[in-house]
């Protein structure tokens, strides 16, 4: 639904209680995008805690306004989502932008395979955004995403190459850039809406990758005037991605480069590792880059219980 369902919000009492969308959390507190167009900072209730229900940057709710001077509520319902990230921890959006460096820190390669595998888990859109793409212009790192069909935009926020290709692709939806620290996501977002100067850092000269700068998930609209070019979610970065709550026979539909041939396989249950007559394994080197299938190997021997 995206930017027109934010558009789309109404009044369920126009006393007390409004819709709304949460567009930031902090310690246990709530920013709420009402449909009256305000913010307010509300306090969930008991009966989440109850349920063990935590609520999400991204949720469609309920509040009831308690200080309509302070802009302090309660937050009542949430309502049913449509999708759902757990890292990061974001609902109803949709695209995720997954942000890598071509350098500074170095790409890897491992960690994005699974990124968007989850991804694809939640069956949500994706975008591969490769920044920094003014230190190195060409890469053959990306060569196997680009051969699987994924969309790819090179862009820079230093010098602002591909950002006009970035603002089309997100255009009219809620985009989560999520990825690695210190590949630049915070830099790209200021760059796509100057206004926002989020937070930045340098890379840790010690481990040689990016420094924690988003301390929490919030969204954005790129455009204050104009809603239709969309709204982002800035997150905290990460170096580590666990994939083993996926079951293993569903990874192999997770790659869309094995899809056209899953069905011809001899075998119904194949895994497409050690399997004779294997259409997946038979179109290694050709049609299905070599690194990918070696990364879904890894992924598949990864998981709980596997047996070579």
């Amino acid at each position: 639904m995206g930017v027109p369902y934010i558009k789309r919000m109404v009044y369920i009492n126009k006393d007390t209680n409004l819709d709304g969308i949460i567009i930031k959390g902090v310690g246990g507190a709530y920013t709420i995008l009402a449909s009256n167009g305000k913010q307010y900072v509300c306090s969930p209730r008991g009966i989440f805690r109850n349920k063990n229900t935590t609520p999400l940057i991204g949720d469609s709710v309920t509040i009831s306004v308690t200080d309509e001077i302070k802009q302090i509520g309660t937050l009542h319902t949430i309502k049913p989502r449509k999708n759902e990230l757990r890292r990061p921890p974001v609902a109803n959006i949709d695209q995720v932008i997954i942000t890598v460096a071509t350098a500074q820190p170095a790409f890897n390669a491992g960690l994005l395979d699974r990124f968007l595998v989850l991804v694809a888990y939640e069956n949500i859109p994706v975008l591969i955004c490769v920044n920094k793409s003014d230190i190195t212009k060409t890469d053959s790192s990306f060569a196997p995403y680009i051969m699987a069909g994924y969309p790819l935009v090179y862009t820079s926020a230093t010098t602002n190459e591909g950002l006009n290709s970035l603002r089309t692709h997100m255009a009219g939806k809620i985009n989560v850039f999520a990825g690695p620290s210190g590949v630049g996501k915070s830099s790209l977002i200021n760059a796509l809406s100057p206004k926002l100067t989020l937070v930045t850092g340098e890379l840790s000269t010690k481990l040689g990758r990016g420094k924690h700068t988003t301390r929490h998930s919030e969204i954005f609209p790129l455009s204050a005037d104009d809603p239709t070019m969309g709204y982002c979610v800035d997150t905290p970065g990460f170096t580590s991605l666990e994939i083993e709550t996926i079951p293993k026979n569903e990874l192999s539909s997770l790659f869309p480069e094995f899809e056209p041939y899953t069905g011809e396989c001899r075998f119904n249950n194949c895994l497409h590792i050690k399997e004779k007559d294997c259409a997946v394994k038979e179109q290694v080197g050709k049609t299905v880059h070599p690194m990918r299938y070696e990364s879904y190997v890894k992924m598949v021997e990864s998981t709980p219980n596997y047996r070579s």
